[in-house]
């Protein structure tokens, strides 16, 4: 008697699933910025209170439009992805340029004004203003900001 290898069908639908995900594109929506390469970015010095401060934000053309850049501060580093509007809030993963990143993060929130709220990690925090709430995680080497609007 013959037996099914179980394997065989898990690997031609992850083959057609991985296929069907490459015809994907991302060109009706304008938030979405595509990975870019070490050549292709650029960094500017964010306002994070202090002169002497090494975080930085990206610059405004690899973000949203309407991102607040001059509210939340990035970490130095190439803007992966980066999407959203105000009406829904705004995603944005950085590849930093430092091995401190998420703790840059904080320090530059913190240095902005944010209050950190209650449960914070080593991985994950959320920070508040009267403006926007901002939650910081790095699932990994990059860091990950997810910005909504205070209503």
């Amino acid at each position: 008697m013959r037996t099914r290898n179980p394997f065989v069908p898990a690997a031609i639908v992850a083959a057609l699933t991985i296929g069907s995900l490459a015809g994907c594109s991302t060109a009706g929506n304008s938030n979405y910025v595509t990975p870019q390469t070490a050549g292709s970015s650029s960094s500017a010095q964010a306002t994070s209170g202090s002169s002497d401060s090494s975080d930085s934000g990206a610059t405004s053309e690899e973000l949203p439009s309407d991102f607040p850049k001059d509210d939340v501060p990035l970490v130095d580093g190439t803007v992966v992805v980066a999407r959203g509007d105000k009406d829904n809030g705004w995603s944005v993963t950085v590849q930093p340029s430092g091995k401190d990143a998420f703790a840059d993060a904080q320090s530059a929130l913190k240095a902005k004004g944010y209050t950190e709220q209650p449960g914070a990690t080593d991985s994950a925090a959320v920070y508040t203003n009267d403006k926007y709430t901002v939650a910081v995680k790095t699932p990994g080497v990059s860091v990950t900001y997810a910005v909504t609007a205070n209503q």
